[in-house]
């Protein structure tokens, strides 16, 4: 056998030997306990993986694996005997790197209302009606749900939000946040991110960024109201071509560019920047605002 062949067959030995330790290092996680319909749920910690489902059933179920070295405890209130109104579910570890290796998969009644405060982690969330919060450092925020209520904050994490939640707010410092559905009232605010809002119709809406661009490609409702802030990210605005509304889009010292119709862009203040105001009824109201940020105003829909 030559050298090099001795070599690999010594690595694959290796390799071989170590499946098995790695495979009996991850503690088996099966916990289920009956729970009201309506039930509140807190889970903090650091997982690297965190699956949240809403079902049908009256009960809570923790399954998944986590590395050796990681706890996890589930606390259910009240007396035992009747369902749980309420739990606490704490996940500790050394640090984010032991944490990245588990994965946990937690379903829960479609109308609960659910916390999750986590490190970085990367979170799923699909069928839930009730309430929902995330909290998370870095990783990834998805949402494939319509809880009546949704509050998402991200440091470095991307959100994607699918749905159509009644009170929706999300922000983040450096990550992207895209929803695609409507909303009642709306709020979507980042850093340096990008806000998109695509598809649905939308009543109460506010989106706000710094250096971060901001895609607004929905319908206002009539009676709403949609304001739009940046201070040097580009802002695209894609409104119906049917419908009422009434537009206003200001850059202080950066360009406006009408791709809706053929109204006329006119000098801002004091000559600087430009303004476009489009009037096709008096409601909803649609503003957009930036500093030296560029605002294109286009069609919905159309292609570019």
């Amino acid at each position: 056998m030559t050298h090099m062949m001795r070599a690999g067959a010594t690595a694959l030995a290796l390799v071989a030997c170590a499946l098995p330790v790695t495979a009996s290092a991850q503690q088996k996680v099966n916990q289920r306990h009956a729970v009201a319909p309506d039930f509140s749920f807190r889970v903090k910690g650091s997982v690297g993986a965190l699956r949240l489902t809403g079902w049908a059933k009256d009960s809570l179920a923790v399954t998944g694996a986590l590395p050796a070295g990681v706890r996890m405890e589930v606390m259910i209130g009240g007396d035992g005997k009747s369902p749980a109104r309420g739990a606490k579910m704490f996940i500790e570890s050394p640090n984010d790197a032991v944490a990245s290796g588990g994965s946990i998969e937690i379903r829960v009644p479609t109308r609960a209302r659910v916390w999750i405060k986590a490190g970085t982690a990367v979170v799923e969330a699909r069928d839930l009606e009730g309430g929902l919060d995330i909290s998370v450092i870095g990783g990834s925020v998805t949402v494939v749900a319509s809880p009546r209520e949704l509050q998402v904050e991200a440091m470095d994490a991307g959100v994607t939000i699918d749905g159509t939640p009644a009170w929706l707010r999300a922000k983040t410092a450096t990550g992207d946040v895209t929803v695609r559905g409507g909303s009642t009232d709306l709020a979507l605010t980042t850093v340096s991110g990008t806000l998109r809002l695509e598809q649905g119709t939308v009543e109460r809406a506010r989106l706000e960024s710094v250096t971060g661009d901001i895609h607004f490609m929905a319908t206002p409702a009539r009676g709403g109201d949609v304001t739009i802030d940046s201070h040097s990210g580009a802002i695209e605005l894609a409104l119906p071509r049917r419908g009422d509304f009434s537009l206003v889009a200001a850059s202080i010292t950066g360009a406006v560019r009408n791709r809706y119709d053929g109204t006329r862009v006119s000098p801002g203040r004091e000559g600087r920047g430009a303004e476009l105001a489009i009037e096709h009824g008096d409601s909803p109201r649609v503003s957009a605002r930036s500093f030296k940020g560029t605002i294109t105003v286009s069609v919905l829909g159309a292609r570019p």
